[in-house]
């Protein structure tokens, strides 16, 4: 009798885990369906404004929404921290991140540059090992090296194609990548929501120190454009444009909540490769607004680096909880 009714309390519990997955991966998607959109207005607006200026408006709108994400998720009380340059440090990373990928943005098509910078998952794991003391097999080995191939095709080295600007999501992806191991660390103490209302601090706090010391300085007007992104002097924006400025805070928000909301219902193992699905979104948007059809370098290139992806994540998977658990690639984004 006894074991009868422990048979059917494990059936209830594994059906109810699978059901959050579910519901994991549903807010998950959307998460990554409506920060896409962020990508896409934040490249439509580097013709005319600068990244400094747009980031700092980020920033702002965010960091009231997050305020009261805190609220909900942790409570007030989680600010407090004896860990204020671990916080300080990771923002920076996280900074640096999203900065070099909107300059490689500006200058590449969104896809590639999101395909580039989804490289992150093999780099948590190559660091991994000095910073945390993991193991990676053979078999992780091999899809690191698999994922890396991909990014090197991408970028073509040696060929007449070569844009600079293709190592800028990987300089990106290497800052990123840094900043989840930190929060793997601090995620052991600390509050995701909370990570995430640093970040948007240091977004609006840099945007604004760079947009002060840009204007201070006299610069030629750039031609390429990822210099033309970064020079660029402040911009009155007109009601539209104000409006696509605000929406980016606001997504902002929205989809860390989206995401943090995924990865507590769900298995990270289950609903973290779900991610990947921002790659053929943003090859969408690429191919509808902007008209750029992928070669055969960059389907190559993509396929090695999602399948790589994929695989390293379902493998971290089968080793174990992590201290930091729902590490998904655009936490605290």
């Amino acid at each position: 009798m006894a074991q009868a009714i422990n048979t059917a309390t494990t059936s209830i519990t594994a059906s109810s885990q699978a059901e959050n997955s579910r519901h994991g991966i549903f807010l998950l998607c959307g998460g990554m369906f409506i920060f896409s959109f962020q990508d896409v207005m934040i490249k439509l607006l580097s013709d005319t404004y600068p990244v400094h200026e747009i980031v700092f408006i980020r920033g702002l709108v965010a960091l009231p929404l997050l305020f009261v994400v805190v609220h909900f998720d942790s409570g007030f009380g989680s600010f407090k921290s004896n860990h204020v340059w671990q916080h300080a440090v990771r923002s920076i990373l996280m900074f640096g991140g999203y900065f070099f990928f909107y300059l490689a943005a500006a200058a590449i098509p969104l896809s590639t540059a999101i395909a580039l910078f989804f490289v992150s998952p093999l780099m948590i794991t190559v660091l991994s090992i000095p910073l945390l003391g993991e193991k990676v097999g053979i078999r992780r080995w091999i899809g690191i090296t698999v994922g890396l191939l991909g990014a090197v095709i991408m970028i073509r080295p040696g060929f007449a194609a070569l844009e600079p600007a293709m190592l800028l999501p990987l300089i990106a992806a290497l800052c990123y990548s840094i900043a989840m191991i930190m929060a793997r660390k601090m995620g052991a103490t600390g509050s995701a929501s909370v990570m995430a209302f640093y970040s948007a601090m240091a977004f609006m706090y840099f945007g604004a120190f760079m947009g002060v010391g840009f204007s201070l300085i006299d610069t030629d007007p750039a031609t390429h454009p990822t210099m033309a992104f970064l020079l660029r002097d402040w911009v009155m924006p007109n009601a539209i444009e104000l409006a696509m400025l605000a929406t980016i805070g606001v997504i902002s928000a929205m989809g860390f909540y989206l995401i943090t909301q995924a990865y507590r219902l769900g298995e990270a193992t289950v609903v973290a490769p779900f991610e990947y699905i921002y790659i053929p979104i943003a090859l969408i948007h690429t191919i509808v607004i902007w008209g750029d059809l992928p070669d055969v370098f960059t389907l190559v290139g993509v396929s090695l680096i999602l399948g790589s992806g994929i695989y390293v994540l379902r493998r971290e998977g089968g080793r174990g909880p992590k201290p930091f658990r729902g590490k998904g690639l655009y936490r605290g984004r």
